[in-house]
Parts: C-alpha cells; structure tokens; sequence
C-alpha cells in the first residue's frame, strides 16, 4: 500500500459530498473516505491514525514528495512531534510573522509595479508564485541569488512525473534542496543573521536541540507550506473573485482585506481538497472501524460544505463567522505557517485589487484548470487576465 497522495482529478468523482463514511475503490485501491465536517475534524486529531510520511518511513514504503518532510514534524508522531513542534514553534514565532508584513508589501509592491505597464499577465507565472516564494525565502534568510533554484527543485518535487523516473527526479530535487539548505544552515551557525533558519539552529528547550538534520528538515516542510500551498491559494481566491463581482466589489471598497474574508476563501478554495490518514491501529470512528493499515481520505471540500456545520456553506460570505474551516489541519498537526498565509492573502489580494481596478480573466473561467494529475495541490494552473496598462 502506497502513502503517495491520491491525485485530486482520480479522486474528484468520489468527494465532495458529506455524508457518512464510506469504503470505495480508488484505482487499485479499496479507501476510506470521510466526509462529514466532525469526522474529518475527528481523523485529524486522532493520535491513532499517522500521516502519509510517517506510515511510509515505518513500512518501507516510497515517501511523498520524494522526501520532502523527513525529519520534520510531518514525518513524527508524538513524542517526537511533541518535541519537535515546541522547539520550532520557539523559533517561528507570530512576532516573527508580523515582522514580515514590510517586506510582504515590499515584494508584492515590486511584482505590481512590473506588470502595471503589460495590461494582460499570467498571474500564475507572474504574481502568485513568484511572491509567495520570494517571501518565504526572506523569512528563512535565503540570498535572492539562489531562489530560482528553490523553485525549481520544489515544482520538480510535486511534478515529477510518472514511474520510475518520476521518483528519481523527486530524489534528486529534494537531495538537492536538502544539500543546499545543509550548506546554508552552516553557514548561518557561523555568522548568525535575523532570519528563520538563524532562529532554528539557535532554538532549544532545556538542553534539547534541533539537530543539523532537523534544521533541514523543517526548513523544507517551511518551504513547502510557505510556498507552494499559498501559491495555490492565492490563484484560487483571485479566480474565485473574478467570477463573483459582489465579493471582488466588497474587496476593492475595503482598505485591507479582513482576516474573516481571508478565512472564508480559505474554507471555499484552500489548497487542499482532501487530506491523507493510514490507520496505526484498529480504529473505530464515524460509526465505522477501520482496520490497521488501511488509508483514510479526508474529504476537506465536503466537510467546508456541510450543512451541519456552515449554512449555505456552498455560498461564499465573506462576512462568515465563526468560521471553523479545517484547510490548515487541527490538533497537533494545525499548521504552525497559518498566520504567514492569512498575512500574504490580505495584502496581496488587497494591494492586486486597489492597483488595477478593471482586472479581468482574459479567458473563459471553465478554462483554468485547478485539478491536475501532475500535482497533489487545488491551483490554477495559469490564470490569464487582462487590465488597464498603467
């Protein structure tokens, strides 16, 4: 049994829809598949059950994303991810977040500034990526010399392809992001700077400490979820927008995109369609037992549109609270960068809007592809439009 993420597109016919939990074939596969907003929510919290990562390094399997998360909180299980967190959550702090803010404004105002002369654009290639990117690399203190190359080793991580081949490249990438990020965490326990991977090599509780192959680690895990995932977020909410006028309206009007809006954008076109469980042991939940080692698909679209919990949750309302979704995880595994994405969706989406009033897709809206075989993400995989050159 294989801890790779089912590709969004195979999955499509088969979420979506709450209801009680239900056992399917997925390809060669017989899965879970949650569906219901407190048994999603459930899974998530539920010590027994183990993360992809975590189930792959235990039964010799293929890791995901050619590695991506080892030695980082995505591959442990408590105790180690008790440790682990705590150590981390020392070092990235949400004073360290709010620090960011200038330069957030910074990067975004330069990205702008450079498309305002075009008058059409591909807000993939040209804002949604390159802006996320650029901000986690400030944040973990990485030259603007070198960060073409995390780009690449990451899309080649999450796109490498099919077979054999495919897992090379992952490997590959992922060797050499770590080798790189080894070199410069090096380097930064020699001369320290007021950065993110500083703050890791310097973090300890008691006599604990991040050791060299953790530092590593979690700096990856903070590339990924810094980047890839706020990319894919971005994209969706800007499309998500450009379809609905009465909510690009109320955007436009306000002088920062509140955090609620952010949120319920979040719920409706997160990044993550569902979400990935293997059962530890045998474990009863949602009215069912699973038995060990059996997959779990977390349908996360379904639960963000269950009536038993979000009225007209189909229906975006930017004004909806309280807004529990679940895009960034709940329990011991709540994503730790959630505040670094709210920060970039209100100040990107906010500063895109203010600057160039008469944003338009440039091409049909059926055409933007979100769901793709090639990677485990919801985005747009280009997103054409059209303004007003300045």
């Amino acid at each position: 049994m294989s801890p790779r993420v089912v590709s969004p597109t195979v999955l499509a016919a088969q979420v979506g829809t709450p209801g009680p939990p239900r056992e399917v074939a997925v390809g060669y596969r017989t899965v879970w598949i949650f569906s219901r907003y407190e048994d999603v929510r459930a899974c998530l919290a539920d010590p027994r059950l183990s993360l992809p990562t975590r189930f792959a390094a235990e039964h010799g399997l293929e890791p995901p994303a050619g590695g991506l998360f080892a030695n980082s909180m995505l591959g442990a299980d408590p105790p180690e991810h008790t440790r682990l967190r705590k150590l981390v959550s020392g070092a990235f702090t949400t004073r360290r977040v709010a620090q960011l803010r200038p330069a957030v404004v910074d990067i975004t105002a330069a990205v702008l500034d450079r498309l305002a002369p075009l008058g059409h654009t591909d807000l993939v290639r040209t804002l949604t990526y390159p802006v996320p990117l650029q901000v986690i690399c400030a944040l973990l203190g990485v030259p603007p010399t070198d960060r073409a190359d995390f780009q690449g080793w990451t899309e080649v991580m999450f796109r490498p392809g099919a077979g054999p081949a495919g897992v090379a490249r992952a490997r590959a990438a992922s060797a050499s992001l770590a080798g790189y990020l080894a070199d410069l965490a090096a380097t930064k326990r020699r001369v320290p700077a007021d950065d993110l991977l500083t703050g890791l090599n310097q973090a300890f509780d008691d006599d604990d400490r991040l050791t060299a192959d953790e530092v590593v680690g979690t700096a990856r895990l903070l590339l990924h979820a810094g980047f890839d995932t706020t990319a894919s977020f971005l994209g969706n909410s800007i499309l998500r927008l450009l379809t609905h006028p009465d909510e690009e309206a109320a955007v436009r009007r306000a002088p920062e995109v509140p955090r609620g809006a952010v949120d319920e954008l979040l719920r409706l076109d997160g990044p993550s369609t569902v979400n990935m469980r293997f059962a530890r042991e045998d474990v009863e939940i949602g009215g069912v037992l699973v038995a060990q080692g059996r997959q779990l698909v977390l349908d996360l679209e379904a639960a963000h549109r269950d009536p038993a919990q979000f009225e007209a949750g189909d229906r975006v309302d930017l004004t909806r609270t309280p807004n529990p979704h679940l895009t960034f995880g709940h329990g011991i595994h709540h994503c730790l960068g959630a505040p670094l994405a709210r920060l970039e969706g209100q100040v990107v989406l906010g500063m895109l809007f203010a600057r160039f009033p008469d944003l338009r897709l440039d091409v049909p809206a059926g055409a933007v592809r979100q769901l793709r075989d090639d990677h485990p993400l919801r985005g747009p995989d280009r997103l054409p439009v059209r303004y007003t050159a300045a």
